[in-house]
Parts: structure tokens; sequence; C-alpha cells
């Protein structure tokens, strides 16, 4: 019995340690670009989970050493997010085999990162004529945006249906004004506002950033 018991145990340990993994992935960046998150998963979990990078950045030409611990294979799914929001995939990797190395090869095909949409508003007469292009730079999702001229009230949400997913453009013409000076104020998914104040936009666009949160 005592030497059925420990086989018992030695097997337990055993199996244990086949399913315990421990080890590290690193990360190299050579997109060109900053890569804003990075995100780690199993091969048998559903999830992301949590970004890795917290507060740092990954800089184009640097590498990042991602730890991994009691996860059941050395097998893991890796997706990065650069600063325009376009995100590299790397599904099925054995990190005890190979590091990643992030390139614009493996740009994925849907990443976002692009122009959503248009609105033109119709000024109440004037020589001025143009247009500001409004990015989102916050890694949220923006669900409204409006501009206006000094004194005015803010009037419409210009985004009607669509949603300004972080890295993506939207394009606001603005028609017959009597000048090119306007404030912009855009809101998140969660309520939070950023706004902008007597920008010209015949010089400026708006890049919103976290940094710009009201």
């Amino acid at each position: 019995m005592k030497k059925a018991t420990l086989l018992l145990v030695a097997l337990f340990l055993f199996t244990t340690g086949l399913f315990a993994f421990d080890g590290y992935v690193d990360i190299t960046n050579q997109t060109g670009y900053t890569i804003y998150y990075v995100y780690v998963s199993n091969e048998n979990n559903d999830y992301w989970g949590d970004d890795m990078l917290g507060d740092d950045y990954l800089y184009d030409g640097d590498t990042k050493r991602v730890y991994l611990s009691g996860h059941q294979t050395s097998v893991f799914d890796i997706m990065v997010e650069d600063e325009e929001g376009d995100t590299y995939s790397f599904y099925s990797v054995d990190v005890e085999q190979t590091d990643v190395v992030v390139s614009l090869a493996n740009l994925d095909e849907d990443s976002s990162g692009g122009s959503v949409g248009e609105a033109t508003v119709n000024g109440p007469g004037g020589d001025f004529d143009g247009y500001v292009d409004v990015t989102n730079d916050t890694g949220y999702a923006m669900y409204y945006l409006y501009i206006k001229q000094k004194s005015k009230s803010w009037g419409p949400d210009l985004l009607g249906d669509d949603v300004l997913m972080d890295g993506d453009t939207f394009t606001v013409n603005l028609n017959n004004f009597p000048g090119s000076v306007f404030d912009i104020r855009i809101e998140d998914e969660e309520g939070d506002t950023y706004s902008y104040y007597d920008t010209d936009v015949q010089s400026d666009d708006v890049y919103i950033t976290l940094d710009n949160l009201d």
C-alpha cells in the first residue's frame, strides 16, 4: 500500500508539472510604430485578459519580455495594438520554441485605423470653407462629436449612428462660416468628454488622447 501511495503521489506531481507551464516570450516591435497594448492568452483560454504593457509603451526597435506562469501549455495566442489602433495577431505560438517579432507583414486584414465617415456642417454665411479630421487615440470608443464657433451652442451630434473606434478618423466638412476657429467636444463610451477650444481647423486637426480628458 505504501508503494502504491507513493506511486500515486509521484504520478500526481508529474502530471501537475506537465500542466503548469512557467516561462516567457520576448516580443520585438519592428513595425515603425509605437505599440500601446499587448495581450497574451493561453490556447485554452477564450479571453485575451489584461494588457501586459500597463503604463509602458513598446517603441519601434524595442523588445518586451512577458512572463507567463501557471498555464496549462506553452502555446499562446498573442495580439498587439499600435498607436494608430492597428492590430497584429499571432495564433498558436509555442513560446518555448519561438519569440514574436511584430512587423507590418503581420498587420491584421480587418484591423481598425482608417476613415469611418464624414459629416457636413453649413454655417450662417462667410468666406471660410474647409474641414477638420478628428482622430481617436484614447483606447476608448467615441460616441458623440460636437462642433461650434465661439458664443454659439453645440448643436447636434455629428457622428450619428457611427462610432469612432480607437485609431479611426472622422472628417467634419465646414462650409460658409465667417472664420476657421472652432470649439470641438467629443464624448466617449464611458461618458467622459474631451474639449478643444479655439481650434483653427485651417491649420490644425484634432487628435484625441487621454491627456485631453476634461
